[in-house]
C-alpha cells in the first residue's frame, strides 16, 4: 500500500524515505537550499536517528537489482597478482569520508577518533562499550563508545543507505575508518 514518489517503487511512504531526506539534507549542507532552511528551527533529527532501528535498503535499479562486477576495463593499470588493499570513499552522516578500509576479517566496523571529532557529533552520543577489541598482534584497546551512523554507498541512482554500528576508538591509523564484516553484510557485499 505504501508508494515512494521519490524511488517510484512501493514499500514505504515519501514521507518516510530516509535517503530522500539525506538527499535534501546533504543540498542544506551545500548551501543549494538556503532560502528555504529555518534557521532558528529546533534540530532534533540527530536525536530521533539515534533511536530508531537499523533499516536497509537494497540497492534496485528499474525494479531488478544490479549485480557489480568487475571487467577487463577494471584491472587497467593494475599489476597481477596484488594483495593492495580495497580502500573506498562513503557518505557517513552526510559527509564524504575517503580513506575507509574494507577488512573481511575483522568483526567489527571501526571508526578512528579523528574522523569522529571531524563528523561533529558530541561524544555524549558515544554509547558504553565494555568489551576490548584486540588486534591481530594482540594487543588491546578499549573502545570510547559505540555509535550507530548512516552510511551511503555508491551514487543516485545506484545507491545503498545503512545504518552501521561504529565502534570509536582513539588510536593512531592511516585509514578514517574500517568496515569489517559486519558492514559488509549490511550492504550485502
Amino acid at each position: 500500500e505504501k508508494y515512494c514518489r521519490y524511488h517510484r517503487d512501493h514499500g514505504h511512504d515519501t514521507e518516510e524515505c530516509r535517503q530522500l531526506k539525506n538527499q535534501i539534507e546533504d543540498l542544506i549542507r551545500k548551501g543549494h537550499l538556503r532560502k528555504y532552511v529555518d534557521r532558528d528551527a529546533p534540530q532534533g533529527r540527530r536525536e530521533q536517528r539515534r533511536e530508531e532501528a537499523p533499516r536497509h535498503k537494497r540497492l534496485r535499479t528499474g525494479g531488478d537489482e544490479e549485480v557489480i562486477t568487475f571487467s577487463e576495463a577494471d584491472y587497467e593499470g593494475v599489476r597481477l597478482p596484488h594483495d593492495d588493499p580495497v580502500v573506498v570513499t562513503l557518505l557517513v552522516e552526510l559527509f564524504t569520508m575517503k580513506r575507509i578500509l574494507i577488512d573481511s576479517g575483522s568483526s567489527a566496523d571501526i571508526l578512528y577518533k579523528h574522523a569522529f571529532d571531524q563528523l561533529k557529533i558530541p561524544a555524549d552520543q558515544l554509547k558504553p562499550v565494555k568489551t576490548p577489541l584486540v588486534g591481530f598482534i594482540g594487543e588491546t584497546i578499549h573502545p570510547l563508545g559505540s555509535i550507530n551512523l548512516s552510511v551511503v554507498a555508491g551514487t543516485a541512482p545506484r545507491q545503498t543507505q545503512v545504518e552501521m554500528t561504529f565502534l570509536v576508538v582513539d588510536t593512531p591509523s592511516p585509514y578514517n575508518a574500517i568496515i569489517g564484516r559486519p558492514g559488509l553484510n549490511l550492504l550485502e557485499a
